[in-house]
């Protein structure tokens, strides 16, 4: 059963006809479980919901093989001595907002590559910080640290209604992309509608005008006519659809 978990972009290997290996190996990133300390700031509505997630949980999920807190905003007076209470002695402390739902985790990890292969002590995100923490606990201010503008669509800061429009079409974008590369077959594709968290199998035949919310599993060999609205339910194997409504696994 494939779930959405929008995981780290690797390098594809490229072959040599000369050595025995790869030239180019996959980037192993398990190492940012031990090594970092992420720090969400709260924002203002960041508990609206995009496609079945709060905003908040879209940074976290960008953020999910770390330790993360999540603490209120301070600020900028109190900025540093905040990051640097909770840095929970890792070595790399990232800090980001909870404001920013488009960020990939795949642009998380490219940006913490950047920041351990240039050996920097402080790096500016286009919104966020990434500090080496014996440099933050060592300095009471950053003097010219690095900008570095990494993938900035992913940190625009949405905080009105046409940007929390724009957000849904991006994430379903992204969303729909992760179900059709495991082998489920939508039909006009602009016109379906599929939150985070719910399952699809292989094969499934989704046509237009349909709506999937919640933690819904929909099962091989289903086949999703026009007109179906389901959440929170359980659609068996061989299932034939159209124009039903389900919620939490009864047909109303």
């Amino acid at each position: 059963m494939e779930k959405l978990i929008l995981e780290e972009e690797t390098l594809v290997e490229e072959q040599s006809t000369i050595f025995d290996k790869p030239l180019i190996s996959p980037k192993n990133f398990d190492w940012v479980k031990d090594e970092v300390a992420v720090l969400i700031f709260h924002t203002p509505n960041d508990k609206f919901e995009i496609c079945g997630k709060s905003m908040l949980e879209w940074v976290e999920l960008a953020c999910a093989k770390m330790q993360t807190q999540i603490l209120q905003e301070v600020g900028d007076e109190n900025l540093l001595s905040t990051i640097r209470e909770h840095s929970q002695n890792k070595n790399i402390v990232l800090v980001l907002y909870s404001d920013t739902p488009l960020l990939q985790q795949k642009t998380v990890l490219n940006i913490l590559d950047y920041f351990c292969c240039k050996n920097m002590n402080a790096l500016i995100l286009p919104r966020g910080f990434v500090f080496k923490n014996e440099f933050l606990q060592n300095s009471n201010e950053v003097a010219s640290p690095v900008r570095k503008s990494f993938a900035p669509e992913e940190f625009e800061q949405i905080a009105n209604a046409e940007q929390i429009s724009s957000a849904f079409e991006v994430l379903q974008s992204r969303i729909r992309k992760f179900h059709q590369h495991s082998g489920v077959i939508l039909k006009g594709e602009n016109t379906i509608f599929i939150d985070a968290d719910v399952q699809i199998e292989k094969g499934v035949v989704i046509e237009p005008f349909n709506v999937i919310k919640g933690d819904s599993i929909i099962e091989g060999g289903v086949v999703l006519k026009s007109g179906n609205y389901i959440e929170g339910s359980l659609i068996k194997s061989g299932a034939v659809l159209l124009g039903k409504n389900v919620i939490g696994g009864k047909e109303i």
